[in-house]
């Protein structure tokens, strides 16, 4: 490594989570959030599109007997007597935030109905329009489930997002490629582009005309098919011509920006989810599947690596976008609406109690601070050894915010990232392999000793901690030893 290359900035909002209070069993995910230091929390998911903030009932679409019911209440054990407050899903989990120095984005409908009603199972003649739901609109003076009247209630309690206690972003809506088939009440027939998109520019404009400091993501897409034709809509042919509908989509909010005066859209919003052909690595913990979560996060910003999965016909290698996902989605940005930031929303590499998991968390956190990802938001609670990824770059004073190049001898088995601190710098090596690895650190002013400790975890090291580092220094040359399927953070 050397300490004289060109620095980058580190966005303190890569280190999030998803607020999905105990939906994942144990204690609310906002517990486990500020134990581990999570600086950037979003409220979304698949009950968003469809929640009535006025009474708080949301639809489970596909996830739950197409239901309405108190889902988010109850899984965010929101008390009895505030369960009619209105809006008090989004306060429960901005609160939170707030009570641990964390940024908040919330998601907003934009599909067209959320639930009426409290009543259990939706039944196919029961498809909206119908009494079991409630239109969504976003005119200041419609009636409906208001949404400028959600966030004109959201300014005058907690200020804009300028203010200390202001919430940061607005998302619009979640994964509506997929609205056909995660919420068949609501949307029948698949989504066109043209309305997408339509829908999305009212609803920016909307935002802003309330909360100018406010920023917008979007769209969340789900995946590769819907960044690519959005799940081949109905009218794909007519947007053929942009190449993706992503870049459609920042084509449309560049020309609306730039008529009306002021930007629409902050950040291309997308969810990455890992893939493979042996099995499938969300939330998974089969040993089998260790060593394809662990070549995972390569897909993030190595070139030439190809991940073996559908993923990789779909997203071509030099297409926009393509794999690996960040250059190609920063290429999108430069060409179509330069300035806009990528926010990776939902992401997951795989169950708690997987150290492979844990270490695969740890790399996707480094590439995507090396990237320039303006906010990321892992989806599930960040138990077990995705916790302790997480305090990897958070506890002990942190990992730092001015990223620094790295160039270490090794194979893919290792990943190093470095910032500086203060007057420190702080390197993250992760070895994936499951052997202990050697690895020479070369600096251009020489270090007058090599690190007596380093923080971090493996296999004997259930949780974060400060161990005794394995390191020598030999002309000017730092050598470090990590044990096998380690993660370490030294101070150099």
């Amino acid at each position: 490594m050397r300490d004289d290359l060109p620095s980058f900035a580190i966005s303190r909002h890569i280190y999030g989570d998803n607020e999905i209070g105990a939906m994942d069993g144990g204690p609310l995910s906002s517990e486990i959030d500020a134990h581990v230091g999570v600086t950037a929390r979003r409220l979304g998911g698949d009950l968003m599109t469809t929640y009535n903030w006025m009474n708080n009932a949301a639809n489970a679409g596909k996830d739950y007997r197409h239901a309405n019911g108190a889902f988010l209440l109850e899984t965010l054990k929101i008390p009895r007597d505030d369960r009619t407050k209105p809006g008090i899903v989004i306060a429960a989990m901005h609160e939170a935030s707030l009570a641990m120095g964390a940024t908040s984005l919330v998601t907003l409908p934009l599909q067209g109905y959320v639930a009426a009603d409290f009543a259990g199972a939706v039944s196919p003649a029961e498809a909206a329009p119908s009494p079991r739901f409630i239109p969504v609109t976003w005119g200041s003076d419609a009636g409906g489930c208001n949404i400028p009247q959600l966030l004109r209630r959201l300014v005058d309690t907690y200020g804009g997002a300028g203010s200390p206690r202001g919430i940061a972003a607005y998302a619009l809506d979640n994964e509506p490629g997929l609205w056909a088939q995660t919420h068949p009440r609501v949307q029948r027939e698949p989504p066109t582009i043209r309305s997408l998109i339509e829908k999305s520019l009212a609803a920016a404009r909307a935002i802003k005309a309330i909360d100018p400091a406010a920023k917008v993501f979007g769209p969340a897409s789900w995946g590769a098919t819907e960044m690519v034709g959005f799940q081949n809509a109905p009218d794909w042919a007519d947007y053929r011509r942009h190449g993706s509908f992503l870049s459609a989509y920042l084509d449309a909010f560049r020309e609306a920006s730039e008529r009306d005066g002021r930007r629409l859209l902050d950040a291309l919003d997308v969810h990455w989810y890992a893939f493979h052909r042996n099995g499938d690595l969300y939330r998974g913990e089969k040993p089998e599947l260790d060593e394809a979560k662990l070549s995972a996060p390569r897909s993030l910003d190595e070139e030439g690596f190809r991940e073996d999965s559908w993923v990789s016909r779909a997203l071509p290698a030099g297409a926009d976008p393509g794999l690996p996902i960040l250059p190609s989605l920063k290429r999108l940005v430069a060409g179509e609406f330069r300035g806009t930031e990528i926010a990776i929303t939902e992401f997951n590499y795989g169950g708690a109690g997987s150290l492979a998991s844990g270490l695969a968390l740890a790399d996707a956190l480094g590439r995507f601070g090396r990237s320039g990802v303006a906010f990321a938001a892992h989806w599930g609670a960040l138990g077990g050894w995705l916790g302790e990824a997480c305090r990897l770059y958070r506890a002990r004073g942190g990992f730092g915010d001015e990223g620094l190049a790295v160039e270490i001898q090794g194979g893919p088995e290792i990943s190093a990232f470095a910032a500086r601190e203060a007057k420190e710098v702080r390197l993250v090596v992760i070895n994936k392999a499951e052997t202990a690895i050697a690895v020479d650190i070369a600096f251009a002013a020489r270090p007058a000793r090599a690190p007596r400790e380093a923080f971090g975890f493996d296999a004997e090291h259930v949780q974060a901690r400060v161990v005794a580092a394995d390191a020598s220094l030999v002309d000017g040359v730092v050598r470090v030893v990590l044990p096998a399927r380690s993660a370490r953070r030294f101070a150099l």
